[in-house]
């Protein structure tokens, strides 16, 4: 009987490709993501274990390797959104490195050197968002990144002894510019509530931390929920800094739990992320380079800061020659003008690591409608320059 795969977990976090890269082999290396959410209607009625045995006969997978995936399904759909396993053969044990995530990866499967361009994605495509929830009686800013949702800090409309709100730091504050609001707040109000006055130095409260936050750079977007009211209120005291960084609202109880407001974020976080893709690619047609040939040398020239991708690259055709150098179409009699050696057909998405490595590109792969538009007015491939 075979013996079960050593494994190893983590959650996904700015410190997983750091770890993860070289604990990988160069070679023979098994790599799928999978969307496992147990509550999503294509994962019903067997269609998950369908979707994973096709991705793993794509790639021709060694049978010890796929038969570790199929097992692992029932136990990633317990714990996670997406899955994404890395599995190798050493000397006769199956390897499994996993990365759980509760962001939307599209599925992908490699069978060779690891794929770690879905990591490379997650990582570099998911905005830093802070949601502030107002409402009568709470103030809380939470923090929404990589598909994880934690509170930072808790403030509620309750006056203690010494004239100061209530107030609750979470986690605890060493690594987070947040203060005591009994330090931003006037000493000559009284205790008891007094309508208009005390709820204008809650939301004043409020604000000087969320404006700490944005000085050091812990979010990029800023999403507000909460009672109409305090939504209301909250948008007025916005300046302009913080005004550029608002991308929406919604609804919600002032005390709702993290994950209820992770759920209700959605809609407004997918929107968001349609938004910047769009932005995207308006300064790339504006601004950038478009078509395979002339964003391929502005990449390899160290011109671009951002590659735009149509889908995954997988079905995009490179030529690349043996210094590494990337043509978009076969040269002269398939060689090389550069080295004199002949160039190997690959495709985008095979030579992006070393793209990446040494040109120090970003990459945003898009489907959908943003897709689209990008195979029509840009060649399904495009850049951002470098400012």
């Amino acid at each position: 009987m075979p013996t079960a795969p050593n494994t190893y977990h983590s959650q996904l976090d700015n410190t997983t490709l750091a770890l993860l890269e070289p604990a990988l082999p160069g070679q023979n290396v098994l790599s799928i993501v999978l969307d496992v959410n147990s509550g999503s209607a294509p994962n019903q009625g067997g269609s998950l274990h369908l979707r994973a045995h096709q991705l793993l006969n794509a790639v021709s997978a060694p049978a010890a390797l796929a038969t570790a995936v199929m097992d692992d399904l029932d136990d990633a759909q317990r714990h996670t959104r997406t899955r994404l396993s890395f599995l190798w053969d050493d000397h006769g044990h199956v390897q499994r490195q996993t990365v759980d995530t509760q962001m939307n990866l599209g599925e992908t499967s490699r069978y060779g050197a690891p794929d770690l361009e879905p990591l490379h994605f997650a990582l570099e495509s998911s905005a830093r968002v802070l949601l502030v929830v107002m409402d009568d009686q709470w103030g809380r800013l939470l923090s929404i990144h990589l598909g994880e949702i934690t509170e930072l800090y808790r403030l509620e409309n309750v006056m203690n002894a010494d004239d100061t709100f209530r107030t609750q730091v979470l986690p605890p504050t060493d690594p987070h510019p947040l203060q005591s609001a009994a330090e931003e707040t006037p000493g000559d109000a009284p205790v008891q509530h007094q309508g208009a006055q005390q709820d204008g130095r809650f939301h004043h409260a409020l604000m000087t931390q969320v404006q700490r936050l944005h000085d050091v750079g812990v979010f990029e977007q800023l999403l507000i929920a909460g009672s109409l009211r305090g939504r209301a209120d909250f948008h007025a005291l916005l300046g302009p800094n913080l005004e550029r960084t608002f991308a929406g609202e919604f609804a919600a109880p002032g005390d709702a739990t993290a994950a209820a407001l992770l759920t209700a974020a959605h809609p407004a976080l997918l929107s968001l992320e349609e938004q910047r893709e769009t932005d995207v690619l308006d300064e790339a047609l504006a601004r950038g380079m478009h078509g395979a040939g002339p964003t391929l040398d502005a990449a390899q020239e160290g011109r671009v800061a951002q590659l735009l991708v149509s889908g995954d690259g997988s079905a995009q055709r490179v030529w690349q020659d043996s210094s590494g150098h990337v043509f978009p179409e076969p040269p002269a009699q398939g060689i090389s003008p550069l080295t004199g050696g002949a160039v190997t057909e690959r495709t985008l998405r095979d030579v992006l690591p070393l793209l990446r490595e040494r040109h120090g590109l970003h990459v945003r792969f898009l489907t959908g409608p943003r897709a689209e538009r990008l195979d029509a007015q840009m060649g399904s491939l495009a850049g951002v320059a470098r400012s």
